[in-house]
C-alpha cells in the first residue's frame, strides 16, 4: 500500500472479495462529505419519502425572463436560479404548510408539525472544483427578486474567505452538543473518538492559523448560520447539467424538514398549444421539478396548493417583472 501526501489519497493492490487484483486509489472522505453521508442515511432511514414529477410548459416563462435580463442596467445581474427560488417562495406561501419541521415518535406514534412563518432554503452552492457545500438563504419570504440575487452573491463572496474544514468542524461540534442534550451518548462518542484518532481524524485551525482565520470579520466568512439547515431544500440541478434531458425523480429530505425540491434543466419536447381555434403540436420548453415530501407529515392534498401556484406562475410569467 502507497499513500501519497497531502490530500488523504491511497492506492492499493484490492485482496479481498470483489476488490481482489484491482488497482485502486482511494479518497478518504473530509469532513463535509461525512457530515452529508450521515445526514442523507438518516434521511433514508427514516422518512417515507413521497415524490412527484411536475413537468410544466416553461416556454412563455424562459422568454420572459430572456426578455426581463436583457432589460436590466448593466451593474444587475438575474439568473434563473434566482428566479426559479422566487417562484419556489411563492409557491410556499400559498401552502405554508410545507415549510415546516416535523417532530414524531416512531414508538408511540405521537407527532407534530412545526409551521414557520421565515423561509429558509438550503441551497447547493459549487465553491470550486472539489468542494459544494449546502448554504442556508434566510428568510426569502421577506425578499425581491433582486434582493434574493444579492442574498446569493454575497453567499458566494463570504465562501471564498471561509475555512471549510474549520466551519464544519464547528457545525460537527455543535451538532453533538444538541445530541448530547438529547442523551445520544455513544453516537457522539463515536464521531469523536473518530474524529480525534486514526485515519479520519479531523485536522480544525489552531495556534497562529486559528488566531488569523478569526481575525475574519464574520459578515465576510461564512458563520454556522450561513450553512445550518433551512425549513427545506431547493437544488438546481439544470445548473449542473444544463441543456442535458435530466430529471430527478426522487430525491432525500433531511431532517426534520418535510419536502424538498429538485429543479431540471428546461428542455425541449413536442408540446400541444392552441392557434387559431387548434391544437397543434409545437417544439415547447418543459422544466421537470421534483417535488418530495414527508408523507408523515401530509397527503398530497397539501401539496396541491403548492403546484398550483406554480402553474399560475408559469401560465403568467409577466408576474414576475412584479417581483
Amino acid at each position: 500500500m502507497e499513500k501519497t501526501n497531502g490530500n488523504k489519497q491511497v492506492t492499493f493492490v484490492g485482496k479481498k472479495a470483489i476488490r481482489k487484483g484491482l488497482h485502486i486509489r482511494q479518497e478518504r472522505f473530509k469532513i463535509v462529505r461525512k457530515i452529508v453521508a450521515h445526514m442523507t442515511s438518516e434521511s433514508w432511514q427514516n422518512i417515507p419519502h413521497c415524490t412527484s414529477l411536475y413537468e410544466p410548459d416553461v416556454t412563455d416563462f424562459i422568454n420572459e425572463f430572456k426578455a426581463l435580463r436583457e432589460n436590466l442596467p448593466a451593474d444587475k445581474k438575474l439568473t434563473l436560479n434566482t428566479l426559479m427560488l422566487k417562484v419556489v417562495v411563492e409557491g410556499l406561501k400559498a401552502a405554508p404548510h410545507l415549510n415546516a419541521f416535523l417532530e414524531y415518535n416512531k414508538i408511540n406514534a405521537r407527532g407534530a408539525l412545526d409551521i414557520v412563518e421565515e423561509i429558509n432554503i438550503s441551497m447547493p452552492l459549487k465553491i470550486d472544483d472539489e468542494n459544494t457545500i449546502t448554504v442556508n438563504v434566510q428568510k426569502v419570504n421577506d425578499l425581491t427578486l433582486s434582493q434574493i440575487g444579492e442574498k446569493v452573491l454575497e453567499i458566494k463572496n463570504k465562501a471564498l474567505n471561509t475555512n471549510l474544514d474549520e466551519l464544519y468542524f464547528q457545525v460537527a461540534f455543535r451538532q453533538s452538543m444538541d445530541d448530547l442534550r438529547e442523551l445520544k451518548v455513544i453516537p457522539v462518542l463515536r464521531r469523536l473518538y473518530v474524529s480525534r484518532v486514526g485515519k479520519d481524524k479531523v485536522h480544525p485551525l489552531s495556534g497562529k492559523a486559528k488566531k488569523e482565520y478569526y481575525r475574519i470579520p464574520e459578515s465576510q466568512r461564512l458563520t454556522i448560520e450561513d450553512v445550518q439547515q433551512g425549513t427545506l431544500v431547493v437544488t438546481n440541478i439544470g445548473s449542473v447539467t444544463p441543456n442535458s434531458p435530466v430529471s430527478t425523480p426522487l430525491l432525500e429530505i433531511i431532517p426534520p424538514q418535510v419536502i424538498a425540491v429538485a429543479i431540471g434543466p428546461a428542455i425541449e419536447k413536442p408540446g400541444v398549444v392552441a392557434e387559431d381555434g387548434e391544437k397543434i403540436i409545437k417544439p415547447r420548453l418543459f422544466m421537470p421539478i421534483c417535488i418530495a415530501f414527508d408523507h408523515r407529515a401530509f397527503d398530497y392534498s397539501a401539496v396541491a396548493p403548492f403546484i398550483k401556484k406554480l402553474d399560475e406562475i408559469f401560465a403568467n410569467p409577466e408576474i414576475i417583472r412584479e417581483w
